[in-house]
């Protein structure tokens, strides 16, 4: 494989472990740029980008306010129902319990839509290096085919990281003397639920590095090959 190839499935890579790491300790992290080439490329590559995170932003900011909104009216109920216990430690224990998770959740939901981003970035670069000939590229009708394959997984992630991302763990805590079970369900929920969204970046992940493994040979799909 040419150091172009190499970075990127090095990058795939990187991004995949930080995934494991983010699910586990939800800590956010940064992955690098790839480089391109070709001015004309390079000027397409930006546009679309800068569409796209315009477009995101504004997605993301909408439905952040609309989020903050349900979750205060929730968290509102709950702090009221919280003061009416007789053992304030446990419902501090609670009230905190619940900030916690929210925070799980945002970061965690976060995180992944910074790394699906850069996946498309790394499509978009080697997309453009099919389109411009690119003496290396054995077989670009099978690239764009992997390339049209790892965005659709891309995109259903996505979507699936945004119903996420609207999801609230507020306690119910309805009763003093369930409050323990009810912040056991709710942790429980919030683990379950990242589980099957990390299932589903994984498997754009591994699109993605499939699209550049094609990139580099005339034997069709090698995803089985991770």
């Amino acid at each position: 494989m040419t150091a172009t190839a190499n970075g990127l499935l090095s990058k795939l890579t990187t991004i995949f472990l930080t995934l494991l790491f983010i699910f586990l300790s939800a800590t956010a992290v940064l992955a690098q740029d790839a480089t391109t080439s070709g001015t004309t490329g390079k000027t397409n590559l930006r546009d679309r980008k800068e569409t796209r995170v315009e477009t995101r932003k504004a997605n993301v900011q909408e439905r952040l306010t609309a989020l903050k909104e349900r979750i205060a009216t929730k968290e509102a109920a709950l702090k009221a129902r919280l003061q009416n216990f007789k053992d304030q430690k446990k419902a501090q224990i609670a009230e905190r319990v619940n900030v916690n998770l929210a925070n799980i959740n945002e970061k965690v939901t976060g995180a992944m839509n910074i790394h699906l981003g850069v996946m498309s970035g790394i499509l978009d670069k080697l997309e453009a290096r099919v389109n411009a000939g690119t003496k290396d590229i054995k077989d670009p009708a099978a690239v764009r085919s992997a390339i049209a394959d790892a965005r659709g997984a891309i995109s259903s992630a996505n979507e699936a990281v945004a119903l996420q991302a609207d999801k609230d763990y507020v306690l119910e805590a309805t009763s003093e003397a369930t409050v323990r079970k009810d912040m056991q369900g709710v942790k429980e929920k919030l683990r379950t639920d990242l589980g099957q969204l990390r299932k589903l970046v994984i498997d754009a992940k591994q699109k993605v590095a499939n699209a550049i493994r094609v990139a580099k040979s005339n034997e069709g799909d090698v995803s089985n090959g991770q």
